[in-house]
């Protein structure tokens, strides 16, 4: 089961259904503005805080052993709550929930008062929380929340926050559905007794009966040219052992190697974070790339400016392929049906070339293990025993600022007109 429903908020103003654009399972699970909320004209549901919502009907699709939900949202004002109930709950994004336990399959989707994401999920016993991430007001987010028997992974911007083992399901109950509200305390199959207003727009809703994947781990895509001793060679033809040139330690063996391939349809619930950042030729300076590169949204690149000089303490710095999209010619590659993507790591991190351009190599940090796969990470391990016990992470190559500062980084290269790499000595 692919997609099962999504709201994209493309009605009128004014309007008083909420219109489920996917209708490949046969049917469209409408829903209906409440109290005022409304759209903007523009593709965004505005929702005013204080009583509005969107109410879609219960509906069996909805009884979904694994899956994902995935929100884009802007949010206004910061919630004032911590938890998804009461006079004081915190602002929620999705609700598919009730009092008490019931038969499990209760979730809510929040966002608590310092910003970070927030998820209650319920089975028969117990209540799983996980949180994370970082919303900034004013500021565009992507969520997704994914369940299955496998476990649950909550990623935000593209980068898994939290994770946990429990299988959970969202069957068990008939509750509908809250958009830009809280269920939690409302009666079994109602949605009454709403608290956690959503002060903000969002974008899009998408429900789908697929756990979502995460682009957390820095990849280069099939065809990128990496520079070796005996010249730039496809990077889906190394191997382990191989020598590629690095910046600052000349040649260095290749320990591991690993691939992903997705498949990407034009529409699919959590698939924005799979697809590539294109960096068109020269948008780097000093004609970098020399061909367009195509990586995954965190895969890290070098930037070397003065600016980062004076902001860093540091002229060379890594900052996510994602952050650089304020620039122009660099942007998220929407047209790729078909990826394949390709991580390699040494002996320790390095910073390798890739059409030309200075580009890191897998960065063992933990979020890049919680995201590849569970053979990838037992051959990681396998190679890296101490990556299992040790109490911090690994040396970097260079500086990697927080991703705030290297979008105000960016910001100001933007606005100064200047390249991101302006000195390679």
């Amino acid at each position: 089961m692919a997609e099962v429903a999504r709201y994209t908020f493309d009605e009128a103003p004014g309007s008083t259904v909420a219109q489920d654009s996917d209708t490949t399972d046969g049917a469209a699970q409408n829903g209906t503005f409440q109290n005022g909320a409304t759209t903007d004209g523009n593709g965004s549901g505005v929702f005013d805080g204080e009583d509005d919502y969107v109410e879609i009907p219960h509906d069996p699709a909805f009884d979904l052993d694994s899956g994902s939900i995935a929100i884009t949202f802007t949010q206004d004002t910061a919630s004032t709550g911590n938890n998804p109930w009461g006079g004081n709950a915190a602002q929620t994004l999705f609700s598919k929930d009730s009092t008490g336990l019931d038969d499990g399959g209760h979730l809510t989707i929040y966002i608590k008062s310092d910003g970070s994401v927030g998820v209650r999920h319920q089975d028969t016993d117990s209540s799983h929380n996980f949180e994370g991430g970082n919303v900034t007001l004013g500021q565009p987010t992507s969520v997704i929340y994914s369940w299955g028997p496998d476990g649950s992974q909550l990623i935000v911007d593209g980068v898994v926050v939290d994770s946990g083992a429990e299988p959970l399901t969202l069957a068990g109950n008939s509750e509908p559905i809250t958009i830009g509200a809280t269920q939690a305390q409302s009666g079994d199959g109602q949605a009454n007794n709403l608290q956690g207003f959503f002060d903000g727009q969002i974008e899009e809703v998408a429900i789908s009966g697929e756990p979502a994947g995460s682009s957390s781990v820095p990849c280069f895509t099939k065809g990128t040219l990496i520079a070796t001793p005996r010249g730039e060679v496809p990077i889906e033809t190394l191997r382990v052992g191989d020598l590629v040139c690095t910046l600052d330690h000349g040649p260095q063996p290749i320990r591991w190697i690993g691939s992903l391939e997705v498949y990407l349809g034009r529409h699919a619930a959590g698939e924005d974070t799979l697809r590539p950042i294109r960096i068109t030729a020269g948008a780097l300076g000093h004609n970098l790339p020399k061909r367009d590169l195509l990586i995954s949204r965190q895969h890290r690149m070098l930037i070397s400016s003065k600016i980062a000089a004076r902001m860093f303490e540091s002229d060379k710095v890594l900052g996510a392929a994602i952050k650089l999209t304020a620039l122009p010619g660099i942007f998220i590659d929407t047209r790729q049906r078909h990826v394949e993507y390709f991580h390699m790591m040494f002996d320790r991190h390095q910073v390798v070339f890739a059409e030309g351009a200075p580009s890191e190599s897998l960065y063992t940090g933990v979020e890049a293990l919680k995201a590849v796969s569970a053979t990838s990470r037992a051959e990681i391990l396998t190679l890296f025993p101490e990556l299992a016990t040790r109490s911090q992470a690994p040396t970097p190559a260079f500086p990697i600022p927080p991703s705030r500062r290297i979008k105000a980084l960016m910001e100001r290269h933007a606005k100064n007109n200047k390249p991101l790499l302006q000195n390679l000595g």
